[in-house]
């Protein structure tokens, strides 16, 4: 009697690395599905992007409400990894690079405009958008990248990242000026993996200044300086988090800055009947 024979798929090492990246980058909340990006150029120049408006003719102004079924746990979104944190805080920040609002399998420019990746895979080297402020009137700069994606991918002792594990073929970051930012490696993986663990919304820019004021922890600063479209202006615990739209946001790439106030209710006992009509516009949608 013959053995059946199992036939086994023949994978190159490039795709056994895509298929692993795509298992750990699910398992760490890159993206739904894969978790990786669509493929990427090596070589990007946006320095003309526009990020379209979500509807034709959008006018700013009015107020955007949102619920949650919880207040967000601390203040940190780095430490984090639950939309408590992103869905409040996320709008007072930017990111590196980030995800296609409207195809998410796509990276698009943030706060960098332009990217290179070295053939051998080994560099990954950022250009800065110019003239973009922190809500507390400083300029971002390159110093501010490097300090946040060191703190990501090797945070310092007594903080916890869940995303430093992307990061671990990350060998150096450095300023190379004022508006270029250059990510080393120590061994090339796919740029799909690598671009995505970048793009992570939870990986937002922050000051470095922020950073070394409160030892590089700020799980319980509240309110802390970021480039984003909003800024804080009043927040009640367990009840309410209210932003503004903020005054030195006008970043090239952005059409339109649909409201002009944007608020987060957190109603006890998460159920339609706790929140009062009209206080709620959008809420997410949890098991």
């Amino acid at each position: 009697m013959n053995e059946p024979r199992l036939g086994y798929p023949s994978w190159t090492r490039r795709q056994f690395l895509q298929g692993a990246a795509a298992g750990v980058a699910g398992a760490y909340g890159l993206a739904s599905e894969s978790g990786l990006a669509a493929d990427i150029p090596d070589k990007y120049d946006g320095t003309g992007f526009q990020l379209r408006a979500p509807e034709p003719n959008a006018k700013p102004g009015g107020v955007l409400r949102a619920g949650f079924p919880n207040r967000p746990p601390h203040f940190d979104l780095h430490q984090s990894g639950t939309f408590f944190n992103l869905g409040d805080m996320a709008c007072m920040f930017d990111n590196l690079i980030r995800r296609d609002p409207f195809d998410s399998g796509n990276i698009i420019p943030d706060l960098a405009h332009s990217w290179e990746i070295a053939e051998d895979g080994k560099t990954y080297t950022f250009f800065l958008r110019k003239g973009v402020e922190f809500n507390d009137g400083a300029e971002l700069t390159a110093e501010d990248v490097k300090a946040t994606f060191d703190r990501i991918a090797k945070p310092p002792s007594g903080i916890s990242i869940p995303r430093s594990i992307l990061f671990t073929s990350v060998s150096e970051i450095s300023a190379r000026d004022k508006y270029t930012v250059e990510f080393k490696l120590s061994e090339a993986c796919p740029v799909s993996f690598m671009m995505a663990a970048i793009a992570s919304g939870w990986n937002v820019i922050v000051r470095k200044k922020t950073l070394e004021d409160n030892n590089y922890n700020l799980r319980k600063v509240v309110v802390y300086p970021g480039t984003g479209p909003f800024r804080s202006v009043r927040r009640v615990e367990n009840e309410i988090w209210v932003m503004e739209k903020n005054p030195n946001y006008c970043p090239s790439h952005i059409l339109t800055v649909s409201s002009s106030t944007m608020s987060c209710r957190f109603p006890p006992r998460w159920r339609p009947r706790s929140c009062p009509t009209g206080s709620i516009m959008c809420a997410p949608l949890t098991r």
